[in-house]
């Protein structure tokens, strides 16, 4: 596995790792904190409707008061308390019901046709003997039962909290209840809230974990692209810097033989003076080859670039792709001193670009070169006069589309924006990158020669 792989994985990973901890650590967060407010909130509720059904039966036992308090133990007096318990209800399913101490209903008034009827063993839904308990709670002085039973209103199972009080004159229990049905439909809210926000919470984790991959994957891939171009800029530093110490030398020194020997044939006779031709041809050709191969080096790798800063390559440049039928102007104003190596070098081989262009296809007869900057941005400007072309040729496909393709990718690349208007007469390619941008970017082509460079452009013109 490449290194760049490794590395790769190593920042991918642990943030998978850690955006997982996060999820299983929210995840526990959120259900101890579902369980404790259900700790709260279920004894408080509970509390609440216990002090309720309190209330309710000592109004109960002040309705049939007198009669109780009176000493009689008739049944009429009993046939009337009952009459006047049936009679008394609160909401839709409030009401009160009365045991004898053997488990006989005695009073129920939503279902008058158990009334007389021994309930001893009746059990709820779930098997729980209710009524026993009830019992067993009025033989201590009254308490509190929960059993799930079928509510009169709706005809369904629902949880049922009943106090018992007992009136120990007359053998009975007074019982009265309260459906519980709104305790857990709170408790099932809190339980929706919780799982709502912790997915939500999951949501938020799983975004923040695939931006987080969607960085680390287009940095890599950034990097990458970085380093290939950072590999290609260092090899081709090297072929122009072989290409200058070397071929340039060695070149330039068969030239200045080849006319020294030339200098020498007009010391002999007449007759051996028809082989000064030659040798002026060969070195004519040494001088064009010469030439060529500093092009070559310069586009290789533009060394003026690095000694002298943009403004001085872009006009060197200009001089440079200058002939006979074609006059190219450089111009510059603003802050455009002091660029990072990056930008310089984009802006520098767009103009390159532009002006192989120019020279190549355009036919124009004049072109310029603008560069100009200010607090905000940085801008480079490349006008011609010639044929135009169509800006949507800008495809691998096309010759001269291709290299503007590139250099628009690397354009956008450093954070700026490249535009091409063309019309016959009028073309003009603008490549602006921010301010921002150029401060932020790395100082890759910036890296110092050799002092003995600097020399060697100056002496040799690259």
């Amino acid at each position: 596995m490449k290194l760049r792989k490794k590395i790769f994985l190593l920042a991918l990973a642990p943030l998978v790792l850690v955006l997982c901890m996060i999820a299983v650590m929210v995840n526990h967060q959120s259900v101890e904190l579902a369980r404790a407010q259900r700790e709260v909130i279920e004894p408080t509720y509970l509390a609440s409707k216990e002090g309720e059904l309190r209330s309710y039966l000592m109004l109960a036992q002040h309705a049939i008061a007198p009669l109780y308090d009176s000493g009689r133990m008739d049944e009429a007096a009993k046939a009337e308390a009952k009459a006047i318990l049936s009679r008394m209800d609160y909401g839709e399913d409030g009401y009160f019901f009365v045991y004898d101490l053997q488990g006989i209903l005695l009073v129920h008034p939503r279902t008058p046709e158990r009334v007389g009827t021994n309930r001893l063993d009746y059990r709820d839904i779930n098997g729980f003997p209710h009524v026993q308990h009830l019992i067993a709670h009025g033989r201590e002085g009254g308490g509190f039962v929960r059993y799930v039973i079928e509510k009169p209103s709706t005809g369904k199972p629902a949880l049922k909290l009943t106090y018992v009080t007992p009136l120990p004159k007359w053998g009975w229990l007074l019982c009265t209840g309260i459906y519980l049905e709104d305790v857990e439909y709170v408790l099932a809210g809190v339980d929706t809230q919780v799982t709502g926000n912790n997915r939500d919470t999951m949501r938020w984790i799983g975004s923040i974990a695939f931006l987080g991959i969607g960085v680390i994957i287009f940095s890599g891939l950034m990097l990458n692209i970085r380093e290939r171009q950072a590999g290609q800029e260092e090899e081709r530093n090297r072929v122009a810097i072989e290409l200058h110490d070397s071929i340039c030398q060695q070149l330039l020194s068969l030239r200045y033989q080849v006319e020294a020997m030339g200098i020498r044939l007009l010391e002999i006779p007449a007759q051996f003076a028809v082989a000064e031709n030659p040798f002026k041809r060969i070195s004519a050709e040494l001088a064009n080859i010469l030439g060529e191969v500093r092009e070559t080096g310069r586009g290789l790798h533009p060394m003026i670039l690095k000694d002298l800063g943009l403004p001085a390559a872009l006009r060197q440049l200009a001089q440079d792709m200058e002939n006979e039928t074609t006059s190219i102007r450089f111009r510059n104003r603003g802050l455009v001193g002091g660029l990072p190596g990056d930008t310089s070098f984009v802006f520098y081989r767009l103009a390159q670009e532009c002006l192989s262009n120019v020279k190549r296809h355009s036919q124009a007869s004049r072109a310029a070169v603008r560069l100009a900057g200010d607090r905000k941005s940085v801008r480079l400007i490349v006008w011609d006069n010639g044929i135009g072309f169509d800006p949507n040729c800008m495809t691998a496909g096309h010759s001269r589309g291709a290299g503007l393709h590139n250099m628009k990718a690397r354009v956008e690349e450093a954070g700026g924006r490249l535009t091409i208007t063309s019309m016959p007469g009028n073309t003009k390619v603008t490549a602006t990158i921010p301010r921002l941008f150029c401060n932020a970017s790395s100082p890759s082509m910036t890296s110092d020669l050799p002092i003995r460079t600097l020399a060697r452009t100056v002496q040799f013109g690259l």
